[in-house]
């Protein structure tokens, strides 16, 4: 099904409003940046840390994001192409609040930063599509 019904687009609608208010709340941020997106593709397809203080990510459609328990995260970092038999999956409407690394781009190594560790699941050539949406806080590459 790739289309919403009426009714259905309405509690989208809501369902977005209502996480876009929790998240500026708990970030103390007077902005967000909302993207919601159909995905055909492998999306994040390597095992990584979001270069962000927290990200808000929630699967409406499709397989939903892949994490690790950071007791996991430096090993599957160094393996970030492999699967990792520990991996845990959200579940559809599942919202996750994670944790990044920070906007460090220079200096410091990756390993050096908390945060959480994850993936998109691999539906590259499967004919299976994702909607998810994600939230951050606003910075200069949203809008680039």
């Amino acid at each position: 099904k790739l289309t919403l019904l009426p009714g259905e687009v309405e509690e989208l609608a809501r369902d977005v409003g209502t996480l876009v208010r929790t998240f500026a709340q708990l970030t103390q941020s007077q902005d967000v940046f909302v993207k919601l997106e159909r995905l055909d593709d492998n999306g994040c397809e390597f095992w990584h840390q979001d270069s962000v203080s927290y990200r808000l990510l929630t699967t409406y459609r499709g397989p939903c994001t892949e994490w690790v328990h950071p007791d996991l995260s430096e090993a599957t970092l160094r393996r970030r192409r492999a699967d990792s038999a520990q991996a845990q999956s959200l579940c559809h409407h599942d919202v996750a609040l994670f944790k990044g690394r920070g906007e460090t781009t220079l200096g410091g190594k990756l390993l050096d930063h908390p945060g959480i560790v994850h993936r998109s699941p691999h539906i590259a050539g499967s004919g299976v599509h994702r909607v998810v949406l994600v939230l951050d806080i606003p910075r200069p590459a949203h809008f680039e």
